[in-house]
């Protein structure tokens, strides 16, 4: 599976929006071919860069330990070919890799996070908003954990521009009235001149790598990043479970896919500047269009 099926040009093409879409409990995790890879990298980070991508509060023990629970029950239902569950082991069969229950009894997050590609946050809600409580965040999109913990949503929103003006109230709304029995999913895009799925704020300097973009080298400098994001209530703490799950292809999978490059067109088409910065836009806007043009008249 690969970004064509999670692409978020659907709709409010280009604008701020929820965008939100009901899901069988049974979809909620997916597991596609990369997910052992995936895996790897993983624990190879979370062992090199620790609190940088897996933290949590102090009091959020018990979130993670709901969470945990809710995680192998869906594998158990719905995932069985994969994973063997019985007690407290956890053996996932293609790799004859057992996992203890009981090794993870201080950070439960960290053994959900090596049974899902996808990274995962934790949300409680407190005065009127929701505070970040716990989370494994292995493929960043220019996002710092540290300076998120612990905080609401209109503080972590708060370097995106214009969301908490134009979401941020039906943002609340929908965690507000998200049922236990609820699952949903939409989708995130950005542009980058890079195709690592874990991109810190220092990462690389994107301003100087955007520019240096043109008609003869963007299929090689050029990625679309896309995030299917999904979102659960954990029905004993209430705390709010969100999923990120990121795809990275170059820009060149567009010709594949002629109706992601009309969608992608059309977006930058009615996108305001604000929103072409936010996303990385606004240094390839011109060669980006002039490609799609070609790609579409073939």
């Amino acid at each position: 599976m690969t970004i064509e099926k999670y692409y978020p040009f659907h709709g409010e093409r280009g604008r701020l929006r929820l965008g939100l879409s009901s899901i069988n409990v049974a979809d909620w995790v997916q597991y596609e071919n990369d997910f052992s890879k995936r895996i790897i990298e993983k624990q190879k980070l979370i062992k090199k860069m620790g609190r940088e991508v897996l933290d949590a509060l102090p009091g959020s023990i018990v979130a993670q330990k709901e969470f945990l629970n809710l995680l192998l029950e869906n594998i158990q239902l719905y995932h069985s070919e994969k994973f063997h569950v019985v007690g407290d082991d956890v053996l996932i069969r293609s790799e004859n890799k057992h996992y203890d229950v009981v090794d993870y009894e201080n950070c439960p997050l960290e053994l959900a996070s090596y049974l899902s590609a996808d990274d995962y946050c934790l949300l409680e809600e407190e005065d009127g908003d929701y505070k970040l409580v716990a989370a494994s965040v292995c493929t960043p999109t220019w996002w710092s954990l540290q300076e998120k913990m612990g905080k609401p949503l209109a503080s972590i929103h708060e370097p995106i521009l214009n969301l908490e003006e134009k979401i941020g109230r039906m943002i609340r709304h929908f965690m507000k009235n998200l049922k236990v029995t609820d699952c949903y999913q939409r989708s995130n895009w950005f542009l980058f001149a890079s195709k690592e799925l874990c991109i810190f704020p220092d990462s690389f300097d994107s301003y100087t790598k955007m520019t240096e973009i043109n008609i003869n080298n963007i299929e090689s400098t050029l990625h679309l990043r896309s995030e299917r994001q999904t979102f659960r209530r954990l029905e004993n703490t209430n705390a709010l479970v969100f999923g990120i799950k990121v795809y990275v292809e170059p820009i060149s999978m567009v010709k594949k896919y002629p109706a992601i490059a009309e969608d992608l067109r059309t977006a930058l088409n009615t996108m305001n500047v604000e929103q072409k910065q936010a996303l990385g836009i606004t240094f390839v806007e011109k060669p980006l269009k002039d490609y799609l043009d070609r790609v579409l008249v073939g």
